[in-house]
């Protein structure tokens, strides 16, 4: 008896202790300030563009089984525009060049998978990004990145999924500017 009361207490345990790691992890990195790169661009405008097949959001098992999949794209909604916009205007200068900044988003989703003992989310990302000039339509720069986040836990929740997709389009848009040449004020 004694057994099975340590197996069971060592299982509740592990789960609580899980579920609070992959909370903690996406907290910490929702939190986390990446250092402005203070490109040199007037943004003028900022364009939106959604290449992806759309779906609803994803719907996660209440009760999961081993070896289960669910794959979804998720429709782009106002509070995953104003991020991406915001990360544009947060990491740009009001000086230098009036450009038009325009965020094509090739691919993205969200994953969930499970094993007999553990739920994994993940989250992936695909953009292009434009600067066009804005008086003469040329292209002065642009990029093109991806990139995934995901956390492991025994209990996936949609609330955390969803901080972790914009986690994730955050972390890909942000880097994708990061690889940008630094422009000089004219």
């Amino acid at each position: 008896m004694n057994i099975n009361l340590l197996r069971l207490s060592i299982f509740f345990t592990t789960f609580f202790l899980s579920g609070c790691a992959a909370n903690n992890y996406v907290s910490t990195a929702k939190e986390a300030d990446s250092p402005r790169l203070n490109l040199q661009y007037n943004i003028q405008e900022i364009e939106i563009v959604d290449s992806r097949q759309k779906e609803e959001d994803i719907k996660l098992p209440v009760v999961s089984k081993p070896n289960m999949l669910i794959k979804h794209i998720p429709v782009l909604t106002a509070s995953h525009r104003e991020l991406l916009e915001k990360v544009i205007r947060e990491n740009t200068t009001s000086s230098g060049t009036s450009i038009k900044a325009v965020i094509d988003i090739t691919d993205s989703y969200k994953e969930f998978t499970s094993t007999w003992s553990s739920e994994k989310e993940k989250c992936y990302a695909q953009l292009q990004v434009s600067f066009i000039k804005k008086d003469t339509g040329e292209l002065i720069t642009g990029c093109h990145t991806n990139g995934e986040l995901f956390v492991q836990s025994v209990d996936a929740t949609n609330q955390r999924m969803e901080e972790l997709y914009k986690l994730t389009l955050k972390n890909v848009l942000y880097n994708c500017l990061k690889s940008l040449p630094v422009q000089e004020v004219n």
